[in-house]
């Protein structure tokens, strides 16, 4: 029989190839491989999609409310023989027979990673020019994973999942994804370089968010009921919260940065206007003074067909009025929404009250992790890495989405081959 080989050579750290030693030597001068484990990306979401959601309500609100505030003011005036007259107050008629205005969400719209994930699955298609990339979504893989929940209780459904894995784990994180996750792998450093072999988290607040501090304002109040879950998932998200979290956890953060490539990425912007400046320019353009010319000659045609007949005279010209701003509606809300971002209206407040640079919802100094690639992303708002937010403005096409997110993806994977080296 021959001589026993040497052990082999153990395998990377990096994403295509586990670490650890080499395997005892076989039988007849032939070393022992251990065959690398099998890869994929973990997605993490946010709770974003709840404050999009809500907030594209809330627009939906404030234009209604501002063209009805618009249409009350719409008053008639008639000069009559001798010197006669009459006002026909047509406003509030108008006002209370428009329809409500629904924004027209494209399907997938709000979703978190919702593009990826369908690049990702055009991977696996047979004749693909290109790397597969298989993935899971922890909010499909995981019963426990609750967007609204803590971050205590995301943190044990990560590690739940993971120490459940067989595979190696790039793990790209949104937002309060990101601080479940690091909770996670706080919890658990047995998981580092093995599972776990880098983290990409997405304009993570890791040291809290101004909009999720207390305060009497009436945007805060919006914000913090549109998320939902339970009490302590917001309170996981204040600045204060947030500062004794990493003061107490300093030494194993970077402990976990030094052992894994973990990259936190930021994107920043400004807004060019106000929410409450756009729908009060909104319903200016659409109830002008060419429509209100219309209205009246609409008013005075009734009128002198049934000058007796005044409720009659307001309701015919009411339809007549609301179809009109109908079909003006119809021509001008796409083109007019899509030049409005859906964070403009937290990312002013940040902007004038705060005064730091974010990207609406996350100031970019809150993504800052010791040990970490602090990587800064285009121009951009909240929603930008992660999801589409049509009718609203995008500041980033899919295929730009897709592209950011394999780059960072590919640069884990390189820092974990070298590290492992």
């Amino acid at each position: 029989m021959g001589a026993a080989g040497t052990g082999g050579t153990g395998g990377s750290s990096g994403f295509g190839g586990q670490g650890g030693d080499g395997a005892a030597g076989g039988a007849g001068g032939t070393g022992g491989i251990i065959a690398p484990k099998e890869q994929e990306v973990l997605l993490v979401g946010g709770f974003m999609s709840e404050i999009y959601t809500e907030l594209s309500l809330h627009l939906e609100d404030e234009l209604n409310t501002a063209l009805r505030n618009k249409a009350r003011t719409l008053n008639v005036h008639i000069d009559l023989p001798l010197n006669q007259s009459i006002d026909i107050a047509i406003g509030d008629a108008i006002a209370n027979a428009l329809p409500r205005i629904s924004l027209p969400l494209e399907p997938g719209g709000f979703i978190s990673f919702h593009t990826q994930e369908a690049y990702f699955d055009l991977t696996r298609e047979p004749g693909f020019p290109g790397e597969r990339i298989d993935y899971q979504n922890l909010s499909e893989a995981s019963s426990a994973f609750n967007s609204g929940e803590s971050v205590t209780h995301n943190a044990a459904a990560i590690v739940e999942f993971l120490r459940s894995s067989e595979k190696q784990v790039v793990i790209v994180s949104h937002s309060k994804g990101g601080l479940d996750t690091l909770e996670a792998l706080l919890q658990a450093p047995d998981l580092w370089g093995d599972t776990v072999v880098g983290w990409v988290a997405l304009q993570a607040p890791f040291h809290g968010t101004p909009v999720a501090d207390p305060s009497p304002s009436n945007l805060n109040a919006l914000l913090l009921s549109a998320v939902g879950g339970n009490g302590q998932s917001l309170d996981d998200l204040k600045s204060g919260t947030r500062a004794s979290y990493m003061a107490s956890n300093a030494a194993r953060i970077e402990e976990l940065t030094g052992s894994i490539p973990v990259i936190s990425a930021y994107s920043t912007y400004e807004a060019s206007g106000t929410v409450s400046g756009f729908v009060n320019s909104f319903a200016s353009s659409i109830i002008n003074s060419a429509l209100i010319s219309q209205i009246t000659q609409i008013v005075i045609n009734n009128y002198w067909d049934t000058p007796l007949d005044i409720p009659g005279v307001i309701s015919r010209s009411t339809a007549s009025a609301v179809s009109l701003i109908r079909q003006r509606i119809s021509n001008a809300l796409s083109a007019a929404i899509a030049t409005l971002g859906l964070m403009d209206l937290t990312n002013a407040y940040m902007n004038s009250v705060v005064g730091v640079p974010n990207d609406g919802l996350v100031p970019r100094d809150s993504t800052e992790l010791a040990g970490a690639i602090h990587r800064e992303l285009s121009l951009g708002d909240h929603a930008s890495p992660v999801m589409d937010v049509d009718p609203l403005k995008n500041f980033w096409t899919q295929d730009h989405r897709n592209t950011v997110t394999l780059g960072l993806i590919d640069e884990v994977r390189e820092l974990a081959a070298v590290g492992g080296e």
